[in-house]
Protein backbone atom coordinates (compact mmCIF):
# COMPACT_ATOMS: atom_id res chain seq x y z
CA UNK A 1 0.00 0.00 0.00
CA UNK A 2 1.48 3.65 -0.99
CA UNK A 3 0.37 6.77 1.19
CA UNK A 4 -0.65 9.18 -0.56
CA UNK A 5 -2.26 12.68 0.77
CA UNK A 6 -5.53 14.62 -1.21
CA UNK A 7 -5.91 18.26 -0.18
CA UNK A 8 -9.45 18.83 -1.10
CA UNK A 9 -11.11 21.94 -2.41
CA UNK A 10 -11.94 23.25 1.44
CA UNK A 11 -8.34 23.00 2.29
CA UNK A 12 -8.38 19.94 4.46
CA UNK A 13 -5.87 17.25 3.43
CA UNK A 14 -6.89 13.59 3.85
CA UNK A 15 -4.08 10.83 3.75
CA UNK A 16 -4.66 7.19 2.77
CA UNK A 17 -3.22 4.45 1.55
CA UNK A 18 -3.79 3.01 -1.78
CA UNK A 19 -3.31 -0.60 -4.02
CA UNK A 20 -0.20 -0.17 -6.28
CA UNK A 21 -1.68 0.03 -9.32
CA UNK A 22 -5.08 1.34 -9.05
CA UNK A 23 -6.24 4.70 -10.34
CA UNK A 24 -5.95 7.60 -8.00
CA UNK A 25 -9.97 8.10 -8.83
CA UNK A 26 -10.45 4.97 -7.34
CA UNK A 27 -8.30 5.15 -4.31
CA UNK A 28 -10.56 8.19 -3.35
CA UNK A 29 -13.78 6.74 -4.14
CA UNK A 30 -12.79 4.12 -1.90
CA UNK A 31 -11.81 6.44 0.58
CA UNK A 32 -14.56 8.71 0.26
CA UNK A 33 -12.71 11.72 -1.06
CA UNK A 34 -15.77 14.10 -1.38
CA UNK A 35 -14.59 16.05 -3.95
CA UNK A 36 -13.75 13.99 -6.63
CA UNK A 37 -16.93 12.95 -8.14
CA UNK A 38 -16.07 10.73 -10.37
CA UNK A 39 -19.39 10.81 -12.12
CA UNK A 40 -17.82 8.79 -15.73
CA UNK A 41 -15.89 6.06 -13.27
CA UNK A 42 -12.95 6.74 -14.99
CA UNK A 43 -13.41 6.28 -18.69
CA UNK A 44 -12.04 9.66 -19.04
CA UNK A 45 -15.11 11.96 -20.40
CA UNK A 46 -16.19 13.67 -17.51
CA UNK A 47 -13.21 15.65 -15.92
CA UNK A 48 -14.95 15.44 -12.35
CA UNK A 49 -11.59 13.50 -11.08
CA UNK A 50 -9.39 17.14 -12.20
CA UNK A 51 -6.52 17.15 -9.65
CA UNK A 52 -2.96 18.86 -9.67
CA UNK A 53 0.32 17.85 -9.02
CA UNK A 54 3.44 18.72 -7.28
CA UNK A 55 5.90 19.45 -10.68
CA UNK A 56 7.89 16.70 -9.29
CA UNK A 57 5.30 14.39 -8.66
CA UNK A 58 3.75 15.44 -12.28
CA UNK A 59 6.84 14.28 -14.01
CA UNK A 60 7.00 10.94 -12.22
CA UNK A 61 3.44 10.09 -12.75
CA UNK A 62 1.86 7.47 -15.69
CA UNK A 63 2.08 8.82 -18.82
CA UNK A 64 -0.87 10.97 -19.78
CA UNK A 65 -2.63 9.97 -23.10
CA UNK A 66 -4.39 11.90 -26.00
CA UNK A 67 -8.18 11.59 -24.44
CA UNK A 68 -7.35 12.65 -20.98
CA UNK A 69 -5.32 15.81 -23.07
CA UNK A 70 -8.76 16.62 -25.15
CA UNK A 71 -10.74 16.58 -21.66
CA UNK A 72 -8.25 18.74 -19.87
CA UNK A 73 -8.59 21.72 -22.63
CA UNK A 74 -11.95 22.22 -21.48
CA UNK A 75 -11.59 22.41 -17.84
CA UNK A 76 -11.18 26.20 -16.65
CA UNK A 77 -9.24 25.45 -13.78
CA UNK A 78 -6.39 23.54 -15.47
CA UNK A 79 -3.15 24.09 -14.47
CA UNK A 80 0.31 23.01 -16.42
CA UNK A 81 0.12 20.26 -13.89
CA UNK A 82 -3.54 18.99 -13.90
CA UNK A 83 -4.30 15.43 -14.63
CA UNK A 84 -7.47 13.17 -14.44
CA UNK A 85 -6.94 11.32 -11.37
CA UNK A 86 -8.85 8.32 -13.41
CA UNK A 87 -5.38 8.32 -15.52
CA UNK A 88 -2.59 8.47 -13.25
CA UNK A 89 -2.27 5.20 -12.08
CA UNK A 90 -0.64 4.72 -8.08
CA UNK A 91 2.95 3.46 -8.09
CA UNK A 92 5.93 3.72 -5.47
CA UNK A 93 7.02 7.35 -7.76
CA UNK A 94 3.41 8.48 -5.54
CA UNK A 95 4.67 7.68 -2.38
CA UNK A 96 3.78 10.43 0.11
CA UNK A 97 2.91 12.57 -2.62
CA UNK A 98 0.28 16.06 -2.31
CA UNK A 99 -2.86 15.50 -4.57
CA UNK A 100 -4.44 18.82 -5.28
CA UNK A 101 -8.55 18.64 -5.79
CA UNK A 102 -9.39 20.86 -8.37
Amino acid sequence: MIKVNFMQKDGSITSLKAQSGMSLMVAAVDNNISDIKAICNGCCSCGTCHIELSPEVFDKASTKYSGEEQVLTNLKKRTPYSRLACQVIVDDKLAGAMIKVK
